[in-house]
């Protein structure tokens, strides 16, 4: 065999990527033993990853510390992938996962889009791959939860001087009306030579087992899987969190308040006590749920698009 069966989890974020990684990354040696090979997803984001999106910026004009030539970027990612795979090796099959293959929550969450820099990120990550990608997996959500879930991971990391405060995320969103078919168009058409695999969030514990088989292969028995010990799961911010935090921006000033949101959310943790965050409102909600469902449904009738579903007796 010349070259391996690459497959590429790209995420998106909030659909469940980081327990996908987990259960991965925790069975890494047995897959290893099984001719699989799962490249972490923080060294695929350290070398390939980032590399892709520092160049993307810089093309677009934006002023970052480290820059890379395309000549250099293709000799950093020729090093990964020749890190990953040898010729005559036993591993027959490479999976590599980030969620980051088209963008960031932030790209989201200031423009209202489905990643502001997907096209160029995409485009530049999939030139940089030795062998043909066969297989892309990917899992989408329902526009009002994931616009909200991408708000709470934003500000997670953002500064004072990015904040975009949720009213504007809100008008950003309802004037762009996100499609998730487009984004996967542009998937489709960097990746030409791959299957396609997409799954709903909200169908995600029904057929977890599915989306594991299928990403892992047939030589892989799921079944004697271990599951990840989660020991540093990070918690959630609860939506009195995210109140809280956007109202002391509004009294304290950006960089004061945003300094405090580690606080916040240990004070308001998500749970039985504090729920999810949700700035929408109902008939916002509906309108987005609407959405959804008419795209999901044109995904269902694409051709190039595998819909992994719920089998209803």
């Amino acid at each position: 065999m010349t070259e391996p069966y690459v497959i590429l989890h790209g995420g998106f974020h909030k659909t469940a990527t980081s327990h996908i990684q987990s259960v991965l990354s925790r069975n890494a040696g047995y897959l290893e033993r099984q001719g699989v090979r799962y490249v972490h997803h923080r060294e695929t984001r350290k070398e390939l990853t980032v590399p892709c999106q520092l160049k993307v910026y810089e093309d677009q004009g934006l002023n970052y510390r480290t820059k890379y030539t395309d000549t250099a970027l293709l000799e950093k990612t020729g090093a990964f992938f020749d890190s990953v795979w040898e010729p005559k090796g036993k591993i027959k099959r490479v999976i590599f996962s980030d969620e980051n293959l088209a963008g960031h929550c932030g790209h989201c969450v200031k423009r209202g889009l489905l990643y502001l820099w997907r096209e160029q990120l995409i485009g530049k990550i999939s030139e940089q791959f030795p062998w043909p990608v066969r297989e892309v997996h990917l899992g989408i959500r329902n526009y009002a939860d994931f616009f909200a879930s991408a708000y709470v991971e934003y500000l997670r990391s953002v500064t004072s001087a990015n904040f975009v405060d949720e009213s504007i995320m809100r008008k950003r969103v309802m004037e762009h009306m996100p499609n998730w078919s487009k984004v996967l168009s542009t998937v489709t058409r960097f990746f030409p030579e791959a299957q396609i695999y997409v799954w709903r969030y909200e169908d995600f514990q029904e057929i977890s087992q599915d989306i594991l088989a299928n990403l892992c292969g047939d030589t892989v028995d799921i079944g004697k899987f271990k599951q990840p010990k989660n020991k540093n799961k990070r918690p959630t911010a609860s939506g009195r969190a995210i109140e809280e935090l956007i109202a002391a921006i509004y009294r304290d000033g950006a960089e004061t308040a945003l300094a405090q949101r580690v606080a916040l959310q240990e004070k308001y943790p998500r749970g039985s006590e504090y729920g999810g965050y949700d700035p929408w409102t109902a008939s916002e909600r509906t309108h987005l749920l609407r959405m959804y469902d008419r795209d999901v449904a044109e995904i269902r009738g694409t051709s190039d698009v595998k819909l992994i579903e719920v089998e209803h007796a």
